[in-house]
């Protein structure tokens, strides 16, 4: 008659062993408790974040200059890249010239009474920032529309040259991308005055640099 009782009071008994267990492991870790002291602090290990890699920035005009071959049709064109500002220079509030040169080859162009001619009749630039986060700003875009018919003469030995100046950008800008198109004429036949027009794309990536002091 005497056993339920004493299983009673043993299930009872195993709550304040568990909670005995785990005050008696602070206490070690804290160190003994002495009447009338404070346990002393034990230093706990902070995690140190690991450093986020950043991405370098392509430049195009890392070297201060870039040549690029571009297709336009059945023609091709050479273009050199420059600016006469230091890249040290490209900060983000300055005005950053470029300039270009840019020539038109194919099997039928060429100067000869029998050969056909090649014209760029248009040029537009549009440029945009592209802030560290990724952040991209509206983009403006500049045009150079020939003012003569049909257009800029840009075979060998001549050739299209001209520049443009990419405007300040917000600060925290990382690189401004330029998208260009160049649109040309291709005589239909020597001496005639139909063409054909063949657009040709490019872009320029360049880094902004960071203030000076920085």
């Amino acid at each position: 008659m005497t056993r339920p009782p004493l299983r009673l009071a043993a299930a009872a008994l195993l709550l304040p062993l568990a909670g005995l267990t785990a005050c008696g492991s602070v206490q070690a870790a804290a160190g003994p408790l002495v009447p009338g002291t404070t346990p002393t602090p034990t230093a706990t290990a902070t995690a140190t974040p690991a450093p986020v890699p950043v991405e370098p920035v392509v430049n195009d005009l890392a070297l201060g200059s870039a040549h690029h071959e571009l297709r336009a049709g059945g023609m091709s064109l050479a273009v050199d890249y420059w600016s006469t500002l230091d890249m040290a220079g490209w900060t983000a509030g300055a005005a950053k010239p470029v300039q270009l040169a840019a020539t038109v080859t194919g099997p039928n162009l060429g100067t000869g009474k029998k050969q056909q001619k090649a014209y760029i009749s248009t040029f537009s630039v549009t440029s945009s920032a592209v802030a560290a986060d990724g952040t991209v700003t509206p983009p403006t875009t500049v045009q150079d529309v020939s003012r003569q018919a049909p257009g800029y003469l840009a075979m060998a030995p001549y050739a299209y040259s001209t520049s443009f100046v990419v405007p300040a950008v917000p600060e925290g800008t990382r690189s401004v991308e330029l998208l260009i198109t160049y649109d040309v004429l291709e005589q239909s036949a020597p001496g005639a005055g139909d063409y054909s027009k063949q657009t040709a794309t490019d872009t320029l990536t360049i880094a902004i640099a960071p203030p000076a002091g920085s």
